[in-house]
């Protein structure tokens, strides 16, 4: 029973993926090389564990590893990383791994047991804010402990179909114990020191992240390269250009390209890039703080539901690609999301704006007669100076009176993180398990790692809860339509814009890459060559 459920959330919406060519013609794998990537910020802070950033992922990724990952051979599939196996009992509420003899950490030390409780009681340390791996955590672990040098107990609260994704994700990887104690957290460069096929060679800030290979990874016929660069390149005119000029091999990352990035890059490069649309499981929402007026009034909340023009936003923002309104995309998950034509007739979505418009206003006057003024923030990366626009523009048509303020990446996340803000206009977050909980436990529910505007809804917590603990698929299901329609008719703090898509490209030089089911895995590149 445990491994259908597990089944069940690793086959939501792969049809997509499993369509998606493969990025290799050779047959013989190729030694040598230096990957160039980019990562759209500088991530500041690099802590696997309590930062949420996609800069931060993709800085750190080929650093470390995981008792268990999604295959880079076939990313639908869940394989052994620091496990070589691991069985359950007492009815899935019990998991025993066997681990990994032999594996070294970055400085030489071993491997052990003591690493991954070390790991896993931090995340599950409440003051620990373990904003992505913890929570998903959190909810469904109550202990683990050694069981001899090399093996580890988990004991669950409940039986969840959750657990072993989670244990795969690349949030929830595994740290060093003589690390988190010398240093207290994995902030600094000096602080990666992970058991990964690449070692962390160098960071300058703002300008470029490097990765060497590492000589005694566990696998001695890995990795194929001598090493990955990731330029540090905010702003998408200067990433085209790097894409253009062939500075950089892959593009599979956020933010997406546009129609005609992608357009100028084929002129530019020709059969040298592979192009690719794909809807990456990435949610654009706006954040409305309920701890500070004037959205402590569900009323205003609603308003702003009310008030943006989805269909607009998107053909602005993206020339139309994505699922505007989806608070589970359509086109990934299935039947476990809204159909679009619900989607469509539902307030807010659908396209014809002029009762959601006039309720909006009437809900505006209702509380402020001579409408509200407020700040509106976002960060300075991707598209989001603009989109934040079209947003600010949407809520001014009702009575609000929105104030624009930008950050730079790191600094606007630290500003989110300590609540700081009234409005968060243009945010986008990408789901790290394909899963329909996704989205849920990162921002909606009391404690999620993206509820930055403190919501605490008891109907939400409760919903989410059930929905973890369910086993019966279809009952299970009816609880997800029921959170979405919740979300879309009467509140949330985290207003759903829809779920975003874009072009992509990688280098034809890049051999062996394949997508994965989340931005965030097989990002690696433990088996991928240059030709």
């Amino acid at each position: 029973m445990l491994r259908k459920s597990i089944h069940l959330v690793l086959s939501l919406g792969l049809a997509l993926l499993l369509a998606m060519p493969v990025a290799s013609t050779a047959l013989a794998q190729k030694r040598g090389g230096i990957l160039n990537w980019f990562d759209y910020g500088d991530p500041g802070r690099l802590d696997i564990h309590t930062e949420t950033p996609l800069a931060v992922q993709q800085a750190t990724a080929g650093i470390w590893s995981g008792l268990l990952h999604f295959s880079p051979d076939d990313p639908n599939k869940i394989v052994p990383d620091l496990a070589t196996s691991y069985k359950s009992s007492n009815a899935g509420k019990t998991f025993n791994f066997q681990l990994r003899k032999g594996v070294k950490w970055h400085d030489g030390k071993p491997f052990t047991s003591a690493d991954v409780v070390a790991t896993y009681n931090r995340l599950l340390n409440p003051e620990v804010k373990a904003r992505r791996c913890g929570s998903v955590i959190r909810p469904i672990l109550d202990s683990v402990s050694a069981k001899g040098s090399h093996g580890v107990e988990f004991k669950l609260k409940f039986p969840a179909a959750t657990f072993i994704p989670a244990v795969a994700s690349a949030w929830c990887r595994i740290a060093a114990k003589h690390i988190l104690e010398r240093d207290g957290d994995l902030q600094q460069p000096k602080s990666q020191i992970g058991t990964g096929p690449f070692k962390f060679k160098r960071y300058e800030r703002g300008s470029v992240i490097e990765w060497e290979r590492n000589p005694n990874y566990y696998n001695p016929e890995l990795p194929y390269l001598d090493g990955v660069k990731i330029f540090v390149l905010k702003g998408t005119a200067r990433q085209v250009a790097a894409a253009k000029a062939g500075q950089i091999h892959l593009w599979d990352t956020w933010p997406p390209m546009s129609q005609s990035a992608a357009d100028e890059l084929k002129a530019a490069r020709g059969d040298d890039v592979y192009m690719y649309t794909w809807p990456f499981n990435t949610l654009w929402a706006v954040h409305l703080n309920t701890t500070k007026p004037p959205f402590d009034k569900k009323d205003m909340r609603r308003a702003v539901h009310l008030a943006l023009n989805r269909q607009e936003l998107f053909q602005k923002g993206f020339e139309g690609l994505g699922s505007p309104c989806a608070v589970l995309d359509y086109k990934l998950y299935g039947d476990w999301a809204l159909p679009k034509a619900e989607l469509d007739k539902t307030p807010g979505c659908r396209a014809d704006k002029t009762e959601d418009l006039a309720e909006a206003r009437r809900l505006v006057k209702k509380h402020y007669p001579n409408g509200v003024d407020f700040e509106i923030v976002t960060r300075t990366v991707g598209n989001y100076a603009d989109r934040i626009q079209l947003v600010a523009a949407d809520l001014r048509k009702v009575g609000m009176r929105p104030k624009i303020k930008t950050y730079e990446s790191a600094a606007g996340y630290a500003v989110y993180g300590k609540g700081d803000f009234t409005v968060l206009g243009t945010q986008d977050t990408a789901m790290f398990m394909p899963d329909p909980s996704g989205p849920f436990s990162i921002l909606w529910t009391k404690g999620a790692g993206r509820n930055w505007e403190k919501w605490d809804d008891s109907n939400m917590n409760k919903w989410a809860e059930q929905a973890l603990r369910e086993t019966d698929q279809a009952k299970r299901r009816a609880l997800y339509h029921k959170m979405q329609r919740y979300i879309l008719n009467e509140d949330a703090s985290a207003v759903p814009v829809g779920y975003i898509e874009g072009w992509f490209f990688w280098d034809n030089k890049v051999k062996n890459y394949r997508r994965a089911n989340t931005i965030y895995d097989n990002s690696t590149f433990m088996n991928v060559w240059l030709e």
